[in-house]
């Protein structure tokens, strides 16, 4: 790395090899780090749908849509939200979601 600006905006007056290693690996490493943020994001919603489903089989899922209504409403939560964005942003599925799944019968 030839950019001598770089390493002094960092307060360096010289140009550690490490420093710069570890600029160049955060480049390399950007779209793995979103892939497994993504990775990271589906199974959270996994063990959400899993929770759900074990409140459900202890027979407490009125309580549960209950809990999960007030909960989006104390925190202004708006419930229509697109679905794609969700799956990639929200570490929690959104309340539409969570209620469908409870109402369906297995």
């Amino acid at each position: 790395m030839k950019r001598h600006e770089l390493f002094t905006a960092f307060g360096f007056s010289t140009q550690p090899t490490l420093i710069g290693l570890v600029i160049i690996f955060q480049f390399i490493f950007s779209p793995y780090n979103e892939l497994l943020s993504f990775c990271m994001t589906a199974l959270s919603r996994r063990f959400e749908f899993q929770a759900d489903t074990f409140a459900k089989s202890l027979h407490r899922a009125a309580e549960l849509r209950t809990a999960l209504i007030k909960l989006n409403k104390d925190n202004l939560g708006f419930p229509i939200t697109d679905w794609l964005f969700s799956a990639w942003h929200y570490s929690h599925p959104p309340l539409l979601e969570r209620l469908k799944a409870l109402d369906k019968t297995d």
